[in-house]
């Protein structure tokens, strides 16, 4: 356990871009929207309190804390220009991007767009009655609706009986379903009403608890780098003499085929896909990972550019004046950080149809 702040901007990623160290502190400057510029400690930057979990439950801080010493290690041997296998530098990649506090903000934002989706789709009568009867056709839940038939009608039942009594409902099944098919899809749309109605009334609670439940199944993201070290190619990149790259609260940053730049793992459509990711490293370099067929044409700039647009409140550098760092202060959140509600929305309803 690392305490009751966690960093989800961690220091093994912001170190590098230090203009001082002192012993074992590091020192960068800050560019926050509201703050404007300051110096702090890594220590104390990109952290929030039981951003992982609170104290009654540490498991996901324990096993993100776990997993860093390795990270560490990769952004390391990339600084001391040793060769690192593009598995490495996905995994990096992919164990930052989830779990900003950009990234965590944007989901739990975009909650209300998912209960839209859900909302035209379940409350659709047409599509309702289409999913049920669909539902009741399959084995697995005809099972289970006559069983739980039986339990309403007769309560407990001996075993002889209840086979008798499923042996029946079996035989009538179809004709129960006919006979009954308005009062089912009913029954179907007022759960679902409820359902939603509880959603929209603990919105907030759920997006949180649900992007923590994501998180805890796959902290190390490891089957996401696997996917993106096969699907793309890396490469370690140098600003040019004389420029330099900052790093976003947002961590790293990707391109999509849609032409728009995004938070990693930050899609839902089927039809858009990662082209180009970006982690700069330190202010001298930066990982690059591409689709074989389209080499990225990002210049430092463009990069610093989106880096400073898709993150949610701050950005650190070496240094507090040049490379336009006033002007890349003022572009903080001002890049949608991953789809839109309407792109959301509009891309769950096809995929259901």
């Amino acid at each position: 356990m690392s305490g009751r702040k966690h960093h989800y901007l961690p220091q093994l990623i912001q170190r590098p871009f230090a203009y001082r160290q002192r012993g074992k502190e590091f020192y960068v400057h800050a560019h926050h929207r509201t703050r404007g510029r300051f110096t702090p400690n890594t220590s104390g930057l990109g952290k929030e309190l039981d951003f992982y979990g609170g104290p009654e439950d540490t498991s996901l801080d324990d096993a993100i804390t776990r997993g860093e010493d390795t990270l560490a290690e990769t952004v390391q041997a990339i600084n001391r220009g040793d060769a690192v296998a593009p598995a490495d530098m996905a995994t990096l990649i992919c164990a930052l991007a989830f779990r900003t506090k950009s990234m965590r903000e944007a989901l739990v934002a975009l909650f209300p767009a998912l209960l839209e989706a859900l909302r035209l789709k379940l409350l659709d009568p047409m599509r309702l009655r289409r999913d049920l009867m669909a539902s009741l056709s399959d084995p697995k839940e005809q099972k289970r609706l006559i069983n739980d038939e039986i339990n309403k009608r007769f309560g407990h039942m001996h075993r002889e009986q209840r086979a008798k009594a499923y042996s029946f409902i079996t035989s009538q099944w179809k004709y129960h379903v006919a006979t009954n098919e308005a009062q089912l899809v009913a029954e179907a749309w007022q759960v679902a009403y409820t359902f939603l109605a509880k959603a929209r009334a603990e919105a907030d609670i759920m997006a949180n608890r649900a992007y923590l439940n994501g998180l805890a199944k796959d902290p190390a993201m490891p089957i996401r780098a696997t996917h993106m070290a096969n699907d793309l190619e890396f490469e370690v990149v140098d600003a040019p003499l004389g420029e330099f790259f900052i790093l976003g609260d947002c961590g790293p940053i990707a391109m999509f085929s849609d032409g728009k730049p995004r938070l990693v793992l930050a899609t839902i459509s089927s039809d858009v896909a990662i082209e180009a990711v970006f982690l700069p490293v330190s202010p001298t370099r930066c990982i690059v990972g591409h689709l074989p067929s389209t080499p990225p044409r990002l210049s430092v700039a463009d990069i610093n550019h989106i880096g400073a647009s898709l993150s949610l409140e701050f950005f650190v550098s070496d240094r507090d004046t040049g490379g336009d760092l006033d002007e890349l202060r003022m572009f903080i959140g001002s890049l949608t950080p991953i789809e839109t509600e309407d792109d959301i929305v509009r891309s769950l309803i096809q995929d259901q149809d």
